[in-house]
């Protein structure tokens, strides 16, 4: 007994020794426990409120963009503290966010600008510009590696192609969103997921309402604009996709949506609330978390956070 006691401790501490040897000298900080909320935070706050949120799975880290200066943090799923990735300037913003083969994406806001940063060298490899007048909000990758950008002052998308996006270099083209989408003196469209290569979904902020965008080069203005019926969600901000699941972000926190199999209408599915949300604006999925960026654009505090929460519905 004593005999395999003994070789099942040298058989630990041998495996703990290569765990540490593989971290780089120490071991990964863990997670946080499967239903408990962690909070990251934002180091130092003086870049002021985050906005986007990426997660690359393929580095197993998150990026979080500040509004004020354009400054992009990264973190990982056991870090409490996230830390300056890409350092910020005047006249910058980071607003979207997202991560596609292994480049990171960036919708700049006021500046009317698209960044695309290489993750593995820091280096921007792309920008391009829509002019001054509009505020680039949201962005998403397809699978066929288009672009696609919300403006929430102009009444278009913007469209940048797989050949621009290798380039680093072009205009990106506007796809009107007029006249089926009303652009009001407000926040218009804001978050916006891909269902697929040819159709989109994305919210309106003032009024909570769904649009499913159906691109098509033989359409009128090469789009077809169908209204999805559904709960309205006042201040709706970020969405994201999950399986069948429509998450959209707002003040209040994430109201989760059920789509039908043609997105034609969206159902209530629940609500995902925590005492750490401080005024979300947008939400990134990693493993079976939810991470959600607390922009408190209201207020303005320090520190400034992300929420990592469970998946799971709490309505």
């Amino acid at each position: 007994m004593r005999s395999s006691r003994l070789i099942s401790l040298i058989v630990l501490a041998l495996t703990a020794a290569a765990a540490v040897v593989a971290c780089g000298g120490k071991p990964a900080p863990a997670g946080p426990p499967p239903n408990a909320t962690q909070v990251y935070t934002l180091d130092p706050p003086t870049h002021r409120n985050p906005e986007g949120i990426a997660w690359d799975e393929a580095s197993r880290t998150f990026f979080v963009g500040a509004y004020n200066d354009g400054t992009i943090y990264r973190g990982g799923l056991g870090d409490s503290t996230v830390r300056p990735f890409i350092e910020g300037s005047p006249g910058r913003s980071a607003v979207g966010l997202k991560v596609a083969a292994g480049r990171l994406y960036v919708a700049g806001g006021i500046y009317g600008d698209v960044e695309v940063y290489d993750l593995a060298t820091k280096a921007q490899v792309g920008t391009f510009t829509t002019g001054q007048g509009g505020f680039l909000n949201d962005l998403v990758v397809t699978d066929t590696g288009d672009v696609w950008v919300t403006d929430s002052v102009r009444p278009m998308l913007w469209h940048l192609t797989p050949d621009q996006i290798k380039a680093g270099r072009g205009n990106p083209a506007p796809l009107p969103m007029a006249p089926e989408i009303e652009y009001r003196s407000d926040t218009n469209l804001n978050g916006i997921v891909a269902l697929d290569a040819h159709r989109l979904l994305s919210v309106r902020t003032l009024d909570g309402k769904l649009f499913r965008i159906d691109l098509d080069p033989q359409a009128p203005q090469g789009r077809t604009i169908t209204p999805v019926p559904g709960p309205d969600i006042s201040g709706a901000d970020g969405l994201l996709i999950d399986g069948n699941r429509l998450v959209v972000v707002s003040f209040a926190g994430l109201t989760l949506l059920t789509l039908d199999s043609d997105a034609r209408t969206a159902t209530a599915g629940g609500k995902i609330e925590d005492p750490s949300f401080r005024s979300p604006s947008t939400v990134a999925k990693a493993d079976t978390r939810y991470l959600v960026v607390n922009a408190d654009f209201s207020k303005s505090r320090s520190p400034f956070t992300v929420s990592s929460v469970a998946t799971r519905s709490t309505a």
